[in-house]
C-alpha cells in the first residue's frame, strides 16, 4: 500500500534516501557538470546540502512536522553548496511553508502540488538571470506536472512531477549550447530528478523499506564530452569571472538585499539569493572578490565565507597529460603561486594547499583517471601538508599507492621537484628525493602572529622571526639583517656549494637580490638562485 500522505517518518525518510541516491551517483552528476562553469562540482554540492539537510533532522529531532519541516528548510539554505545547491534549499522551503499552514501539519497531494510551485516560484525569483535548460527549468516542469494531478492521490502527484522532471531533464541538451556540446543534460537538473525520484520510492513504500535504486537512466550514464571554460553561455571570448564566492548574510532586510542583488548583478553572474526574512544564501560568479564581499558587509552582516577559483577547480580536473612513459604521477601541493607556476612549468599536477572539500574530491578523481598505481606528493607547507595528507587518505581509500617525502616547505618542495622524475618508478623517485632532502639544510623567516619569548630575546607582534630546521636562532623587526643572520649560519655551518632563496609575499622588493650580492663577496664561489615563491611567508633558504 503506497503512502496517501506525507508524515513526519515519510520525510526523514525521503531526506536519507536522497543523501543516499546522491550519494551513489555524485560523480555521475559531476561528470554532466559543463554550465555555467565546467568545475565537476554539481553532484558533490548536492550531497552537501543534503548531508546539512540530515543534519537538522538527525540533531534536532522535533516530534512537530511543521517544526522539523522548518528546521529542514533553515539547515539546508545553511548548508547550500553552488548555484543548484542553494536552488534546491528552496524545495525544502516550500515544503516547509505548506506544513506550516496545513492543519493537521501533513502534506496531501495537492499540498505537495502546492510546495513544488512555491518551491520553483521562490527558486526562480532568487536567481538574478534566469536561464531555460537548467534546474529551473526542471523544477518549473515538476510543479506543472504535478499541479495538473493535484486531486488525484498523492502517488498521481508525485509519478507526474517525476516524469515531467525527466521529460525537462532530457530537453535541456538542446536549450542550451554548451549542454548541447557537450551531449549531456543540465547536471543540477538531473540532481532534482533523483532527489524526486527518492521521494517517490518512498511514497511507493507505503512506509515500509525503501526499495533500493535500479540501473541509473541513459542520461545519467554520459560524460561531458567538450568541456569549456565559459563562465557563461552566452560568453563568446570564454573570459568569464574567476572565482564563485558564497557567503551567509544576516542583519539585513528585503531593500537591502535588493540593493545588494543590484551591486552583485553588475560585479558578476550567476548570482543566486535566496532565503529571508532573518536568514540570506549569497552565491554569486566574480572577478572582484573583495568587491563582493564588501558589498554583502553594507547589506548586513555576512558570514560562512566559501570563496572557490574556478582555475585551481578545473586544473585540478584537467591534469598534464600522461605520457606512455610516466610509471609515478607527481602531484604538488602548494599554496605559493611561484611554486604553483614552476611545477606546472614541468608539467606537474598541481592542487592548491588550501583545497577544500570540492577540489580534493576533483584531484582524487583526476588522479585515479590516470590509471597509474603510484603517485608522489609533495607539499611547499604546514598547511599544504595537511591538505596532502587528506589527499592521501582519499587516495588510498581508493587503492592508490602513495608516496609522501619526509619533509615539506618551499625549498625542499622545489628540491623535490626537481629530481622527482615522472619515468622513475615510485622506490626509485622516493629514493631520489630523499637523497636530495638529506643533503639539504633550511632557514625560514615569517612574520610572529603574536609576541613570544626565545631564547634570542623577545619576539613583537609583526616582528621577523629566523628558524634553521625550525629552532629560533633570531628575531628582529627588520627582514635583512635576520635574513642575514640565518642565510651565514647555514653557509658557514655547512660544507655547501649552491644557496636557494625563495622570496615570500612578505618580503621586501631587494631583500633577495640584496643576499645574493653579499653572498657573492663573501663566498664568491657559492651559486645562488632565487625563487619568486609569493608564499605567505617573508624568506626560505636551503643550502646544499
Amino acid at each position: 500500500m503506497v503512502l496517501d500522505v506525507l508524515d513526519l517518518d515519510a520525510l526523514r525518510r525521503w531526506v536519507v534516501a536522497a543523501r543516499s541516491d546522491l550519494a551513489t551517483y555524485a560523480e555521475r552528476i559531476n561528470n554532466l557538470n559543463v554550465f555555467p562553469v565546467p568545475d565537476a562540482d554539481t553532484g558533490t554540492n548536492l550531497l552537501m546540502t543534503v548531508d546539512g539537510a540530515m543534519g537538522s533532522l538527525t540533531f534536532s529531532q522535533p516530534a512537530d512536522l511543521g517544526r522539523a519541516a522548518a528546521d529542514l528548510a533553515q539547515a539546508t539554505l545553511m548548508a547550500a553548496r553552488g548555484n543548484s545547491g542553494v536552488i534546491i534549499s528552496q524545495i525544502a522551503r516550500g515544503v516547509a511553508e505548506v506544513l506550516v499552514e496545513s492543519p493537521d501539519q501533513q502534506l496531501t497531494a495537492s499540498g505537495l502540488a502546492d510546495a513544488l510551485q512555491r518551491a520553483t516560484n521562490y527558486a526562480w525569483r532568487s536567481v538574478s538571470s534566469p536561464v531555460e535548460g537548467t534546474i529551473l527549468t526542471v523544477a518549473g516542469a515538476a510543479a506543472d506536472g504535478a499541479a495538473m494531478h493535484a486531486d488525484g492521490s498523492l502517488l498521481e502527484v508525485v509519478v507526474a512531477a517525476v516524469e515531467a522532471a525527466e521529460v525537462a531533464l532530457v530537453n535541456t541538451t538542446e536549450q542550451l549550447e554548451s549542454l548541447r556540446q557537450a551531449g549531456v543534460v543540465d547536471a543540477g537538473g538531473a540532481g532534482l530528478v533523483i532527489v524526486l525520484q527518492s521521494l517517490r520510492r518512498v511514497v511507493e513504500s507505503g512506509g515500509g523499506p525503501v526499495r533500493p535504486l535500479t540501473e541509473p537512466p541513459a542520461w545519467l550514464t554520459k560524460e561531458a564530452a567538450v568541456l569549456t571554460t565559459d563562465c557563461g553561455d552566452d560568453d563568446e571570448d570564454g573570459d568569464g569571472p574567476g572565482y564563485e564566492v558564497m557567503y551567509m548574510l544576516s542583519d539585513t532586510d528585503e531593500q537591502r538585499i535588493a540593493r545588494l542583488r543590484g551591486i552583485l548583478d553588475r560585479l558578476g553572474d550567476s548570482l543566486v539569493i535566496a532565503g529571508g526574512p532573518q536568514t540570506w544564501s549569497v552565491h554569486v560568479h566574480v572577478d572582484d572578490v573583495t568587491g563582493a564581499l564588501n558589498a554583502g558587509a553594507d547589506a548586513g552582516r555576512p558570514h560562512r565565507f566559501q570563496i572557490t577559483r574556478f582555475a585551481d577547480e578545473i586544473a585540478a580536473r584537467h591534469p598534464v597529460a600522461v605520457s606512455k612513459q610516466t610509471r609515478t604521477l607527481v602531484v604538488a601541493v602548494t599554496e605559493s603561486p611561484g611554486l604553483s607556476d614552476l611545477a606546472r612549468a614541468e608539467e606537474r599536477m598541481v592542487v592548491a594547499g588550501d583545497a577544500g572539500r570540492i577540489a580534493r574530491s576533483s584531484a582524487v578523481r583526476a588522479i585515479r583517471e590516470t590509471q597509474l598505481d603510484d603517485v608522489l606528493l609533495i607539499a611547499d607547507s604546514s598547511r599544504s601538508s595537511g591538505t596532502a595528507d587528506l589527499l592521501e587518505k582519499a587516495l588510498r581509500d581508493k587503492g592508490v599507492r602513495v608516496l609522501r617525502p619526509g619533509a615539506s616547505g618551499p625549498v625542499e618542495f622545489i628540491s623535490a621537484l626537481a629530481v622527482a622524475h615522472p619515468e622513475q618508478s615510485a622506490q626509485e623517485m622516493l629514493g631520489s628525493v630523499d637523497d636530495a632532502l638529506i643533503d639539504l639544510s633550511t632557514g625560514l623567516l615569517t612574520i610572529a602572529a603574536e609576541e613570544f619569548e626565545t631564547a634570542e630575546g623577545t619576539c613583537p607582534k609583526g616582528g621577523v622571526v629566523g628558524r634553521i630546521d625550525g629552532e629560533v636562532i633570531a628575531v628582529g623587526t627588520e627582514a635583512l639583517p635576520v635574513a642575514a643572520e640565518v642565510v651565514e649560519t647555514l653557509v658557514s655551518e655547512r660544507d655547501c656549494e649552491m644557496v636557494t632563496l625563495v622570496a615570500g609575499e612578505r618580503a621586501p622588493d631587494t631583500l633577495a637580490d640584496t643576499l645574493r650580492t653579499s653572498l657573492g663577496r663573501a663566498h664568491p664561489d657559492l651559486e645562488v638562485t632565487i625563487v619568486a615563491g609569493g608564499g605567505p611567508y617573508v624568506l626560505a633558504v636551503g643550502v646544499e
